[in-house]
C-alpha cells in the first residue's frame, strides 16, 4: 500500500534508487509489475565517465596568425558540404619541390584551389592550436556539422577536453582504450544519434559513426601512435583523410613538428598551410643549455642528473615554480648482466632484455608483460656478481625525490594502469601537489600548464641511433615537443637537455627548434634513398613458432616479389630481404621480415592481392610501417 502511495504521487517514473530511498525494495516493486498494479519500464543511461562541472569558457584574443589560420578553415567548412564526397581533381601540383621527380603522386580532393579540403597547422610549441581548433570546432557545429578531434594518447586527453567542455558542454564525448565496453558504446550511440556532437578520441575514435560529419582535426599529427602496427594494420590520420573525401569533411592536421610526408604535401601546394610562427603575447620559445654527459662522467658524476640540472631543478622548486623532466625509458634498470660471463637477462619468450621494476621487486618484459623474479645467481654461469645498467624512471624518481624541496610525481605506462590515473596525474600536477613531473614521451607533449618554467631531457639521444629511417624525426620531434613545455606562461622557460653526443646535428637543430632545416636536410636523404614521401613501403612480417619455417616462406614469397617485379619492370623497386625482425621473437614467435620500398606500389599490392599469399594466416601485410625493421 505504501509503495502504491508513492506510486500515485510521483510526477514522472521512479528508479529502483529513488524507491529504496523511499523504503521500497526491489522485491515489493517487482511483485506490484507481476499482479499488473505497476507498469515497469526501461529507459536508456547514457554513463560518462568525463562528466563534470565545466570549467569558464576562455576567450582569449587571437593574434593576426592564429585569425588567419581560423578564417581559412572557416571558408572551407562554408564551402564543403558535409555528408557528400567532394569532387576529384586531376591536377597535381607542386611535382617539383625538393627535387621534382617524386613519383607519380595521388590525386587530392581540392575542389577550389583557394579553398583546400585539407589543411597541415603548423605552429611553434606554445603558439595556440588549441584556440584554432576551438573557433574552428564552433564554426562547424553552428552550421549543424558534426566534429572529431583526434588525440595521440590517452594522457593528452584531459586537459583539451576541458577546454571544448568548457566551450560546448555537454555536445563534447570522449573516446579511448581505458573505458568500459557500455562506456564506448554509450559514446558511439551519442555520435550516431547526434545527441553529442564533438567527439575527441585517440585513433581507434576514426572509426565512430558519425550522423553528419563535417570537421576532423588531428592534433599531433606526426605521432606514430595513430598507427596501429597490428592486425588490422591502419593509421588514424590516412582512415580520417579518406572519410573526409567521402564525406565532404575538412581535415585539418595539426602539429609543430609535421611528419615530413604532410609537410611535403603542405609546401608542394597539395594541401593547405597554415603557420604559427609565434607564441601570443610576452611568451617566448625557452632557452636551452646543452649538457655533455661525457664531461659529467669525467667529473666522477655517475648519477642519471647532471649538475647543472641538479642546480635548476633545485632552484626552480624554490622560486614555487615547477618542472618537468623525460626519460623516455620505464624501469629502475634498463637490463641486467653478470659481470663475469657478459650474459644479459632474456625473456624466454621474447627475444629482448628484461627490465627491473623497484615497486615490484621483479624483472618484466615489456612486449609480452610477463614477470620474473630476480636471480641471484647468473643463470649462464652461476656466477652471483649480477649488477643493474641504465636507469629508468623508477631510478630517476628516487633520485630526484632525494633533493631538498622536491616532491616528483612520475608518469608512465606502469603509474596510469588504472582507468583516470593520467588524468589524475595531470590534475594533482596541475595544482601544485608536487613540483617535478617526470615521465616517459607521454609527458613531452600537449600539456600547457603555466608554472613549468624548467624542463630536463635525459638521455636525449637514446632515440636517434635505432637502425630505422625515421629514428631521427621521432628523436627531432621528442626533443622539440618536450622543450616547448617550459614557458608558456608569463616567465621565460630554459631547457637542460643531456646527451652523450653534443655535436649531433639533430639536437642542435631541435635545440633551436628549427624544423625547416631539419625538413631539409631529411627530405633530401629520403629522396635520394627512395623513402617516404618520394616512394611508399610495404613490410612483410611471417611468423611461426618454428623458426626454420619462417624463414623458409619467408625466402619463398621473396623470390616471388623478385620474380614478379622483374616479370612486370615495377618503376623504381627494392626488395630487400628476408631478414630477421628488429625483435626477431614476440610470444615465442619467431618473426622474419622482407621490405618492398617503391614508386609502384599499387601494382606491387596489386601482385600480392591476386596471389595465394594474402590469405596465409602467418603472413602480415603493413602498408607504411612506422618501422621499417
Amino acid at each position: 500500500m505504501q509503495a502504491l502511495e508513492v506510486l500515485l504521487h510521483a510526477t514522472e517514473p521512479l528508479d529502483r534508487k529513488e524507491a529504496e530511498a523511499q523504503h521500497i525494495s526491489g522485491a515489493v516493486l517487482q511483485t506490484l509489475a507481476e499482479k499488473g498494479w505497476a507498469l515497469r519500464t526501461e529507459k536508456r543511461l547514457l554513463r560518462n565517465s568525463y562528466d563534470r562541472q565545466a570549467e569558464r569558457k576562455e576567450t582569449l584574443q587571437l593574434t593576426e596568425e592564429q585569425a588567419q589560420a581560423v578564417a581559412a578553415i572557416k571558408a572551407s567548412l562554408d564551402y564543403f558540404p558535409a555528408g557528400k564526397p567532394a569532387e576529384e581533381e586531376t591536377d597535381e601540383p607542386g611535382a617539383a619541390v625538393f627535387g621534382g621527380d617524386a613519383g607519380k603522386q595521388k590525386t587530392e580532393t581540392t575542389c577550389e584551389k583557394t579553398r583546400p579540403q585539407e589543411f597541415l597547422l603548423q605552429g611553434i610549441t606554445g603558439s595556440g592550436k588549441t584556440e584554432v581548433y576551438l573557433r574552428a570546432a564552433d564554426h562547424a557545429l553552428r552550421q549543424g556539422k558534426q566534429v572529431l578531434v583526434l588525440v595521440p594518447e590517452i594522457a593528452l586527453t584531459a586537459q583539451i577536453v576541458q577546454r571544448f567542455q568548457a566551450w560546448f558542454g555537454q555536445e563534447v564525448a570522449v573516446a579511448h582504450s581505458k573505458l568500459s565496453q557500455n562506456e564506448r558504446g554509450d559514446v558511439w550511440y551519442k555520435m550516431r544519434t547526434g545527441e553529442a556532437n564533438v567527439l575527441i578520441g585517440v585513433r581507434s575514435a576514426v572509426f565512430a559513426p558519425f550522423k553528419n560529419l563535417g570537421l576532423v582535426m588531428v592534433d599531433e599529427e606526426q605521432e606514430t601512435s595513430y598507427k596501429q602496427e597490428e592486425r588490422p594494420a591502419y593509421h588514424a590520420r590516412e582512415v580520417a583523410r579518406y572519410r573526409c573525401k567521402n564525406s565532404g569533411a575538412v581535415l585539418v592536421l595539426g602539429s609543430a613538428t609535421p611528419s615530413l610526408e604532410s609537410y611535403f604535401r603542405a609546401v608542394s601546394g597539395r594541401i593547405g598551410h597554415l603557420q604559427l610562427k609565434r607564441r601570443p603575447g610576452s611568451s617566448f620559445l625557452p632557452a636551452v643549455d646543452v649538457v655533455d654527459m661525457r664531461e659529467e662522467l669525467a667529473q666522477k658524476n655517475y648519477s642519471v642528473i647532471s649538475r647543472k640540472l641538479r642546480r635548476e631543478l633545485i632552484a626552480t622548486v624554490h622560486a614555487d615554480q615547477q618542472a618537468i623532466v623525460l626519460l623516455n625509458r620505464r624501469g629502475y634498470s634498463t637490463f641486467v648482466m653478470c659481470r663475469d660471463c657478459g650474459e644479459t637477462l632474456t625473456c624466454p619468450h621474447c627475444a629482448v632484455s628484461l627490465v627491473f621494476h623497484a615497486d615490484e621487486q621483479a624483472m618484466r618484459c615489456h612486449y609480452c608483460g610477463n614477470t620474473y623474479p630476480i636471480p641471484e645467481t647468473c643463470p649462464h654461469c652461476g656466477s652471483r656478481r649480477i649488477k643493474f645498467f641504465g636507469s629508468g624512471t623508477q631510478k630517476a624518481e628516487q633520485e630526484i625525490g632525494q633533493m631538498p624541496g622536491i616532491q616528483v610525481l612520475r608518469m608512465d605506462q606502469d603509474s596510469t594502469a588504472t582507468k583516470m590515473a593520467h588524468e589524475e596525474i595531470i590534475r594533482r600536477f596541475s595544482r601544485k601537489e608536487a613540483n617535478v613531473l617526470l615521465g616517459t614521451q607521454m609527458v613531452a607533449k600537449g600539456h600547457d600548464i603555466p608554472d613549468v618554467t624548467l624542463v630536463g631531457i635525459l638521455a636525449a639521444d637514446s632515440t636517434l641511433n635505432m637502425p630505422d629511417f625515421r629514428a631521427s624525426e621521432r628523436g627531432f620531434s621528442l626533443l622539440t615537443q618536450a622543450a616547448g613545455r617550459a614557458g608558456r606562461g608569463d616567465k621565460p622557460g630554459r631547457v637542460v637537455l643531456q646527451t652523450y653526443d653534443p655535436e649531433n646535428e639533430i639536437i642542435t637543430l631541435a635545440a633551436r627548434q628549427d624544423y625547416e632545416t631539419f625538413a631539409g636536410h631529411e627530405l633530401a636523404m629520403r629522396k635520394e634513398l627512395l623513402y617516404p614521401p618520394y616512394g611508399e613501403i610495404l613490410k612483410v612480417t611471417v611468423v611461426d613458432k618454428e623458426e626454420k619455417k619462417a624463414w623458409e616462406l619467408a625466402d619463398e614469397m621473396a623470390r616471388f616479389l623478385r620474380s614478379r617485379y622483374e616479370a612486370e619492370h615495377w618503376e623504381r623497386t627494392e626488395i630487400m630481404g628476408p631478414f630477421p625482425s628488429g625483435v626477431a621473437k614476440v610470444r615465442d614467435l619467431y618473426r622474419i621480415n622482407i621490405v618492398v620500398k617503391s614508386q609502384a606500389m599499387e601494382q606491387v599490392k596489386a601482385c600480392l592481392l591476386a596471389s595465394r599469399y594474402r590469405t596465409v594466416k602467418n603472413v602480415f601485410f603493413d602498408v607504411d610501417p612506422i618501422m621499417a625493421i
